[in-house]
């Protein structure tokens, strides 16, 4: 007997189980013939995750292999990263992730009635990636220290991260960073249907107490007395239609999984449509302040003089967010992404 299951498009993802019944002569009978996976489909036009591209999908959800790019937007390095997303066991470790961030959305029972939305799914990962829960994938050193794990960038795949965290009753793995955390994301995402890519902002602003300023300050000699330097940072970006937005089509929403201060305390952020942080329409869901000011920051530099009187020596409006990639399709060169998140300084808005 051969059997064939058709899903439709707004079905939940995840593991079913098919067994058949069958009546003879008065009596019922149940056989398991075998349980199969039900996840997002790219490929289909009615699914929230249709990517019309095909270049685009063998790149964002078939390629087990990308580039994390770091450094400074003037000297910018690059390390590979193997996703996995095709390992073995690694789809039932995704399903674990969904399960155990349930209680993130209210319970286990309304969360599974949910999974037919990317963007319900890509909060729970996002949220089980680092956050502060027992249950979170990866931990973030406090201080430096690393005597209890592994040190942040010393992993160079989502896979050995995964299996440790599944194989160690879920408990977080010691210990990661930006790159690593939206890496195990993009694993993740790929892995249930869900195109995605990392990428990452150079000058990213250190803090974000005030959503729209990062002040720094210097002595005479031009020390940073702050002890911070303008850095990168890396997160998601996933691609999706957003119908809690009326989006018909598919787009990049931007998640990032790494829990940054904010005035409500530690946070991931996300989904943000990307296009919505260009044009600063801030009022939409989620976290749109935030990522906006993450490429949109004012940087302002002062200097402390003896009689600790500050004062201000400069203010640029351009650094944060100054250089976005992401790893180009089939390509090792990266592609610069800037454009979707901000205007050109100086350029009219058509």
């Amino acid at each position: 007997i051969s059997i064939s299951v058709f899903p439709p498009s707004n079905a939940c993802i995840g593991r079913y189980i098919l067994n058949m019944q069958i009546t003879s002569c008065g009596h019922t009978y149940q056989r398991c013939l075998g349980d199969f996976y039900v996840l997002f489909n790219p490929w289909c036009a009615d699914d929230p995750v249709y990517m019309d591209n095909q270049a685009h999908r063998e790149e964002y959800v078939l390629n087990e292999h990308g580039i994390l790019y770091e450094g400074v937007h003037k000297h910018i390095t690059s390390r590979p990263w193997h996703f996995g997303q095709f390992e073995e066991g690694i789809l039932d470790i995704c399903l674990k992730i969904l399960d155990m961030g349930a209680s993130y959305h209210h319970g286990s029972d309304r969360d599974r009635c949910w999974r037919n939305d990317p963007v319900h799914v890509s909060m729970v990962v996002n949220h089980m990636i680092s956050s502060h829960t027992t249950n979170s994938i990866m931990k973030i050193p406090e201080n430096n220290d690393y005597l209890k794990g592994t040190k942040p960038f010393s992993w160079n795949g989502s896979v050995p991260i995964l299996q440790q965290w599944y194989n160690g009753r879920c408990r977080p793995v010691r210990y990661g960073y930006c790159g690593s955390l939206a890496s195990v994301m993009c694993t993740v995402m790929r892995c249930l249907g869900i195109p995605s890519r990392v990428v990452t902002n150079f000058c990213f602003p250190c803090s974000i107490e005030n959503p729209l300023g990062i002040n720094e300050i210097f002595d005479c000699t031009g020390k940073n007395l702050c002890g911070k330097d303008k850095r990168y940072h890396c997160w998601n970006e996933s691609w999706m239609a957003r119908r809690d937005l009326n989006q018909c089509c598919g787009d990049w929403q931007c998640l990032d999984p790494t829990p940054l201060e904010t005035g409500r305390g530690s946070a991931c952020s996300g989904p943000t449509w990307v296009r919505s942080i260009r044009e600063g329409e801030l009022d939409l869901d989620y976290d749109g302040q935030h990522m906006f000011s993450r490429v949109n920051s004012n940087y302002v530099g002062w200097l402390s003089q003896n009689n600790a009187k500050k004062t201000k020596f400069f203010c640029d409006a351009w650094p944060c967010g100054q250089h976005l990639i992401t790893k180009s399709v089939g390509s090792e060169q990266f592609e610069d992404i800037t454009g979707a998140y901000k205007y050109e300084l100086g350029m009219r808005k058509s």
